[in-house]
């Protein structure tokens, strides 16, 4: 029995590790849109980092203070090195190095576990 855990133990942690290698990440959100399932901040979002910013796409996004970041916001428009992205009623216009990723999948009820426990 023992011999089949570690192998189940194993292969999730090489698993994560090939994920890890082609750019996917897990993240938890403090803000931003909410999904049919909750609030943003109940939930892990898987992400893609590196990913292009097309318009109308939705990002994890690393926002200034005092705003609790990261966050779940929609790409309006790309300029240069700036991104516009809108997660309520304000746009508002960061640089592309604020932008973790593409927001692949999100993984509810999660997130208000990790909260719980400070993360």
């Amino acid at each position: 029995m023992f011999s089949s855990t570690r192998n189940r133990i194993v292969a999730v942690l090489l698993l994560l590790v090939v994920l890890f290698a082609f750019g996917l990440r897990l993240g938890h959100p403090q803000d931003g849109l909410k999904n049919a399932l909750g609030s943003a901040k109940s939930g892990i979002v898987l992400y893609k980092t590196g990913a292009d910013f097309k318009v109308g796409a939705k990002a994890m996004v690393k926002i200034d203070q005092p705003n609790p970041s990261p966050i779940i916001a929609f790409i309006v428009s790309t300029q240069g090195d700036n991104v516009q992205i809108q997660s309520g009623t304000e746009v508002v216009t960061v640089k592309k190095s604020q932008v973790y990723g593409k927001l692949i999948a999100v993984i509810p009820f999660i997130g208000s576990i990790l909260s719980v426990v400070g993360l």
